[in-house]
């Protein structure tokens, strides 16, 4: 079992500090918590003790050790937030606050509090990120221990996994921590695919198992030859991920009467990653390896020129190790180690406290501009969960604006949802779009990589709410209408 002792050491390890009030936490908790049991039979002080060491693992500050430590003691205990707040302060009690579910009050049915309790989780999220983390760390744990729930609970909670956690940790960038999560979730939701999946990925490595120790090694020594400082390693696609990729070509294939899809297809089953110190670095890496192999010229991505919408940087080229395809992401460390832990190394790593950086990093973060105005205009739990999820967690569409920056998007998006994403001015005086150099209607749904240039003189037409797919241009479409009558 995780002890104070090695969260404390953790803390140390990584330079986080705050280890006086980090072990106060941890005692108040442990006497709140003391006769408790989880249903492992382990005192129940294990649980947040474990969610507080892998936070303290993936870089997070002080505050949200604290309120990890102290997450269940208001829901479980008699402790009152206000008390948590003389004794910590407002922020460790708004994040104890913000993962706290809903008690006292009569829901109609289950799936009612459930919607209450997410549409909390989720507007304290508004407030703070850092209750992701939380939530997130205390979800992992919790499907790491799933086997003592009965078979419906862990059901239940693996598929709440996928719907809602996993997007979180990847809106977040805690990539570590999203793996996990589905890999945990999947095995739950579908023991046998998820096995099937294992078992061909093995068996694929193991065929290709000395092509591509020959590739490693072959890129290794043209970085050392060249005067480039760098670790090449092999990162094998996680099996839920490969799981929905072969569905997705399955889907697209069948369509042409075709129903084989082997591992071949899946072209970054397979990754060298070339992480090394300095930027500049990157593109001379990128060189040797387009000079050396055969390189797959459509699947060439700048996510550094051009970072993810959650802050991933880095390289992605495909080529072939023999019949294999390979798939390079080439990157900093600085960038592999946001891409591992996210937004947390990311808070870490600005050597400034949260809310310090909670500006830049709102700024930055579209998913916190998109959860904001929901989270500003939703009124009923139940609709307000129903958006955020079809808009923030579905399926997304990739595009560049005119001057090449990045914007995410609900899949069926029109030109329309992205006037209004640029602003209220650009969607109010929209009248035409080009995508990729071509006229196109308003109603034309977007694509991945499509550039669009918005066309103004114009003004907002009844038809538009009709083809939009974002709560914010419907809107934004809808008051201008009701200011014009």
């Amino acid at each position: 079992m995780i002890t104070i002792d090695d969260v404390l050491a953790k803390v140390k390890e990584n330079n986080i500090g705050g280890e006086e009030v980090i072990r106060k936490a941890y005692l108040l908790a442990f006497g709140l918590h003391e006769g408790q049991f989880r249903q492992s039979g382990e005192p129940y002080i294990s649980h947040p003790l474990y969610v507080a060491y892998i936070l303290a693992c993936t870089y997070n500050d002080v505050e949200t050790i604290c309120a990890a430590l102290l997450h269940d003691t208001v829901e479980d205990t008699d402790i009152t937030i206000e008390e948590i707040e003389r004794e910590f302060g407002s922020d460790i009690a708004g994040l104890v606050d913000g993962v706290t579910k809903l008690k006292g009050m009569n829901f109609s049915s289950k799936s009612e509090k459930v919607d209450a309790n997410t549409a909390k989780i989720l507007k304290a999220i508004n407030q703070d990120i850092r209750v992701i983390f939380i939530k997130c760390a205390d979800r992992l744990h919790n499907m790491m221990t799933i086997g003592f729930k009965s078979e419906f609970k862990q059901r239940e909670n693996a598929l709440e996994t996928i719907e809602l956690y996993v997007p979180l940790a990847y809106r977040a960038g805690m990539y570590e921590i999203k793996k996990r999560l589905e890999a945990l979730s999947f095995k739950v939701l579908n023991p046998v695919e998820y096995d099937d999946v294992l078992k061909k990925i093995k068996e694929y490595k193991d065929a290709n198992a000395d092509i591509l120790e020959e590739t490693i090694n072959n890129i290794d020594s043209s970085l050392k030859d060249n005067g480039i400082k760098g670790r090449v390693t092999l990162r094998v696609k996680e099996v839920y991920s490969t799981y929905k990729k072969l569905n997705n070509y399955h889907r697209k294939f069948n369509n042409k009467d075709t129903n084989i899809v082997t591992l071949e297809a899946v072209h970054d089953l397979f990754a060298v990653k070339v992480v090394v110190d300095d930027y500049l670095d990157c593109y001379k890496a990128l060189g040797l390896i387009h000079k050396e192999c055969k390189v797959d010229n459509n699947r060439l991505k700048d996510y550094i020129a051009v970072p993810k919408t959650n802050l991933y940087q880095s390289f992605h080229s495909v080529f072939f190790a023999n019949t294999c395809l390979v798939q390079a992401q080439i990157r900093t460390k600085e960038m592999d180690m946001i891409d591992t832990y996210g937004l947390p190394y990311y808070i870490y790593s600005s050597n400034k406290s949260y809310k310090e950086i909670e500006d830049d990093i709102k700024e930055k973060l579209q998913f916190c501009k998109d959860l904001a105005f929901l989270s500003e205009y939703s009124s009923r739990n139940e609709s307000y969960v129903r958006r955020v999820k079809m808009e923030l967690f579905a399926d997304k569409v990739y595009v560049y604006d005119k001057i090449g920056r990045l914007h995410e998007l609900p899949l069926g998006s029109t030109p329309i949802d992205l006037a209004y994403l640029l602003g209220d001015d650009v969607g109010n005086s929209l009248r035409s779009s080009v995508v990729n150099g071509i006229a196109v209607p308003l109603d034309y749904r977007l694509k991945n990589k499509d550039k669009v240039s918005l066309i103004k003189g114009g003004l907002p037409e009844d038809w538009w709410l009709d083809c939009v797919e974002t709560t914010r241009a419907k809107k934004k479409i809808r008051e201008y209408k009701q200011t014009c009558n």
